[in-house]
C-alpha cells in the first residue's frame, strides 16, 4: 500500500557512531544506503524499505550548527542535544505530498509547531553519480514530552529516496509495520495522535494507545504493558529519565524462517516474544529494540 499523508516515513534513530551503527545493523541483515550529509553539520544512512525507511544520523561537524535554523530552531542542535542525553529513536518522521498545506491544516488541528525547514541534501545515486535531494519538513516538536516528537517529511525529489536497488535486503524486511514507545500513562498522550489522525483511528485504553498512521502504527504502552509485549528483553537505556519515549521499531519480513540462522551467523542473539515476533537487543541496534515480524 503506498503511503499516506502523515503515515510513518521514518523513524530516526540517532547515534554516536554512525559507522558503528551501519555495521551493526548490517549484521542483522540490513543493507544500508550511502552515508549522506546535512547542511546542519549531520551525518545520515537510510534502511530503505517500499514505503518508509529508519534514518540512522550522527552529527559530523558540529561548527554546522545553526545552518538552516528557523524561529531558533536548528535541527543539527537539536541531534546534538538528544546525543548529550542518550542514543536512540528520538523522532519520527510523518510522510507528506505537500509540506506547506499539510503544516498549516495540522495547525489549524491545535498542534504546536516549530516552523517550516526547506533544504537541500547533496547525495549519491547507486551508480555514484552526484545529485542532490530537496526536502521540506514541518516541525511538531512536542514541548511537554520532547522524546514523542514528530515532524513532517516532503521529499520533493522522490526517486532519489526510494530507490529500488536500496530495497533489497538479506533479512527481506519490506516495511516498518510499528513504532513503540512507553509512557507511565498513555492516555495523556492520546489526543496528540488525535489531532493528526482522527478519533476513529486511534484506540484508547488506560495502559495503551495505538494509531493508525495509514502506514504502520504509532503504539504507546504502559510500562506493565511493554512487559507483556516485549517479555524480558532489556529496555533501551534512557539514563533513568522516565518520561515517555521510543523503545522499538517492529518490520516486517517473508523471509521470517531465515533470520535465527542468519543471526546464529553473525553472533547476534534473539528471544521470541510472547506473540511470536523475533526481538534483537538494543544493544545491538543503536540502543532501539528492533521487531521483526512475520510479513502477512
Amino acid at each position: 500500500m503506498p503511503n499516506v499523508q502523515y503515515g510513518i516515513d521514518h523513524p530516526v534513530v540517532t547515534i554516536r557512531d554512525l559507522d558503528k551503527a551501519r555495521e551493526q545493523f548490517k549484521k542483522l541483515g540490513f543493507e544500508p544506503n550511502p552515508v549522506g550529509f546535512h547542511p546542519w553539520g549531520t551525518t545520515m544512512s537510510l534502511l530503505m524499505f517500499k514505503e518508509n525507511f529508519i534514518e540512522l544520523i550522527s552529527v559530523n561537524d558540529a561548527s554546522k550548527f545553526g545552518t538552516n535554523s528557523v524561529g531558533g530552531f536548528c535541527y543539527g542542535r537539536n541531534v546534538g542535544k538528544f546525543l548529550d542525553r542518550v542514543e536512540g529513536l528520538g523522532l519520527v518522521a510523518l510522510h507528506s505530498k505537500d509540506c506547506k498545506a499539510d503544516h498549516q491544516a495540522l495547525v489549524n488541528r491545535g498542534l504546536v509547531s516549530q516552523g517550516q525547514i526547506d533544504f537541500r541534501r547533496d547525495m549519491k545515486k547507486p551508480d555514484g553519480t552526484p545529485d542532490v535531494a530537496i526536502v521540506s519538513l514541518g516541525l511538531f516538536l512536542n514541548e511537554e514530552e520532547r522524546d514523542v516528537s514528530n515532524f513532517i517529511c516532503h521529499q520533493h525529489r522522490p526517486e532519489l529516496i526510494w530507490v529500488p536497488a536500496w530495497q533489497n535486503h538479506p533479512n527481506g524486511v519490506e516495511a516498518i509495520t510499528a513504532v513503540n514507545y512507553v509512557a507511565d500513562r498513555p492516555m495523556e498522550l492520546a489526543p496528540r495522535y488525535v489531532a493528526f489522525y482522527g478519533d476513529d483511528r486511534v484506540k484508547k485504553s488506560a495502559d495503551y494507545v495505538e494509531a493508525d498512521s495509514g502506514c504502520g502504527a504509532i503504539r504507546i504502552a504502559s510500562p506493565k504493558r511493554v512487559e507483556e509485549m516485549f517479555g524480558s528483553i532489556p529496555m533501551p537505556d534512557w539514563k533513568g529519565d522516565k518520561a515517555p519515549h521510543g523503545i522499538a521499531i517492529t518490520v516486517s519480513t517473508p523471509r521470517f524462517d531465515e533470520l535465527g540462522e542468519m543471526w546464529t551467523k553473525a553472533g547476534i542473539p534473539s528471544t521470541t516474544s510472547s506473540r511470536g515476533t523475533l526481538l534483537i537487543a538494543p544493544e545491538h541496534c543503536g540502543n532501539v529494540i528492533m521487531e521483526f515480524e512475520r510479513k502477512q
